[in-house]
């Protein structure tokens, strides 16, 4: 009776430890129960959860939920992914026993930030005219010859007016004025005296005078007198500035 006794002593005191780990939760396989949701409790599909510690794993909810399972007790850190979301991490200690609730919300990127708006194209800048004080004038042309005559130079320019949006001159010519042209403006050409030729583009014309001649801007251009005397021009160049 008493060997009896002793054996079922030593088989309750063998079998109290293991109760009482048991009983406290500190031995056998630990589980985290998680659920992921957002701020509006809606559950979050694939989020990426890597578990590193006393185990590491790496899975994805399936509903916004997964269990992991017969983990070896001690401290764990969780770590939840997902695109569009910010990345969490919690730091965990696995107990055995019950599993254990991981309940998480994950928060939503902010939006990016709206590009800068589009830089207005600059406006472009008007070249700033000089303002002439130009004066009315009345010319006596022949007058303006005779006082400016020529003689035996090969030619010979006289300004005659001067206005913000243009130039006159007088032009005397013994010898041709070679081909040339003016980017900016158009010229018109009055024959005051002599006889001469005009090269306008690729046509050649005979000048007298009183013939008028225009040559629209960028077009080569030039005049050769034909006869004993000069060929005297009136020359208008409107856009021209003064010099």
């Amino acid at each position: 009776m008493r060997k009896f006794l002793l054996v079922a002593v030593l088989i309750c005191c063998a079998a109290s430890p293991a109760a009482a780990q048991r009983r406290g939760g500190g031995g056998g396989s630990a589980t985290f129960a998680i659920a992921v949701t957002d701020p509006d409790g809606k559950p979050v599909r694939e989020v990426v959860v890597t578990l590193t510690g006393g185990a590491a794993r790496s899975v994805r909810t399936e509903g916004g939920r997964i269990a992991l399972e017969n983990l070896p007790p001690g401290n764990y850190r969780l770590r939840f992914e997902h695109e569009g979301f910010v990345t969490l991490e919690r730091e965990l200690t696995a107990r055995g026993g019950a599993p254990i609730d991981v309940k998480v919300t994950l928060t939503p990127l902010p939006p990016p930030p709206a590009p800068p708006p589009a830089p207005e194209p600059a406006k472009p800048v008007e070249p700033v005219r000089p303002t002439i004080n130009a004066q009315p004038a009345v010319i006596d042309v022949p007058a303006l010859i005779e006082k400016n005559w020529i003689g035996r130079s090969k030619s010979k320019t006289v300004p005659m007016t001067c206005g913000s949006d243009g130039t006159t001159q007088l032009i005397q010519l013994n010898e041709a004025l070679m081909p040339h042209d003016h980017a900016d403006t158009d010229e018109s050409l009055y024959v005051v005296a002599g006889e001469g030729t005009a090269v306008v583009g690729d046509a050649s014309h005979k000048l007298k005078a009183g013939m008028f001649v225009f040559v629209p801007r960028a077009t080569r251009h030039g005049l050769a007198p034909t006869g004993k005397n000069p060929l005297i021009v009136v020359s208008s160049k409107p856009g021209e500035r003064c010099q």
